[in-house]
């Protein structure tokens, strides 16, 4: 499972897991703040938010030129796109100044902060744990809204994006102006897009009241595709190396910065391969 679901909310389980090393932080420094000095609550969230601002701050800077393009994308917090490095590195550095001059209580912190990274680096791994063994991309043939026959099989041999998508949610609306920019500007990856749920008649009238054209477009209206990789929500987009093993996937609405990192992570690998051959 890659995902946390509440009704109809999902949350990916690497959000999920980071708010939860941030409530180990916050529930210990309150603990220890009724004990030791009230200070400790007000430093833990503080601390959260420099660090959180820092973290986004971060991965903004390190994609200027992604966000140059849509400069409001930076306050697309939703999106995803935190720089962890940077943010506790803001984090601890605010640390240090908040405790200037008070050792005694800067230990306490650093005990909450402690814990935090510790209930991170247990899910971490767990995950990590779970994910060791990678999937490959199976050679379905899945019909196309237009009566033809599209074989996943035809794209071994080169990176792959794999987008999950449905013409109800508008998360998938919003991205694939974007998705459909890099499609028509890669020579060396293949996107393909997966209708998830509907059937030829909806998928037909959706691109004709939107005027897109989607290339490499296919059904599946049945689900077992879907089924098949555990996608749990839309969009999800997986993105598969040139010898057809599934290398990321993302849940929920693509950014142009994370796009263009998931292109770079698949066609590294493509060239790397090439090399060696």
């Amino acid at each position: 499972m890659e995902a946390l679901k509440f009704g109809p909310f999902v949350v990916p389980l690497e959000r999920a897991y980071v708010a939860l090393a941030v409530l180990g932080v916050l529930l210990s420094a309150e603990l220890l703040a009724r004990r030791v000095r009230p200070s400790l609550a007000q430093w833990a969230w503080n601390a959260v938010l420099v660090g959180l601002v820092a973290a986004r701050l971060g991965y903004v800077l390190a994609h200027l030129e992604a966000y140059r393009v849509e400069p409001l994308a930076v306050l697309y917090f939703w999106q995803g796109g935190f720089s962890p490095a940077v943010g506790v590195l803001a984090a601890a550095a605010y640390t240090l100044w908040f405790f200037r001059g008070d050792g005694r209580t800067l230990r306490y912190a650093l005990l909450s902060a402690l814990i935090g990274g510790l209930v991170a680096a247990s899910l971490f791994s767990l995950s990590a744990r779970r994910a060791a063994e990678s999937e490959v991309l199976p050679a379905w043939r899945l019909p196309t809204p237009h009566g033809g026959v599209l074989d996943l099989g035809q794209f071994r041999g080169r990176p792959l994006v794999l987008n999950f998508w449905a013409s109800w949610c508008p998360p998938c609306r919003r991205e694939m102006p974007l998705l459909l920019e890099f499609a028509r500007r890669e020579r060396e990856v293949a996107f393909v897009f997966v209708n998830s749920g509907e059937n030829a008649e909806t998928v037909r009238a959706y691109l004709e009241r939107s005027g897109l054209d989607i290339p490499n477009l296919a059904l599946d209206e049945s689900g077992r595709l879907t089924r098949r990789f555990r996608v749990v929500a839309l969009p999800t987009t997986l993105f598969f190396d040139a010898e057809g093993r599934l290398r990321a996937r993302h849940l929920g609405e693509l950014s142009r910065a994370a796009l263009s990192d998931y292109l770079k992570k698949i066609r590294g690998r493509a060239q790397a391969s090439g090399q060696t051959r």
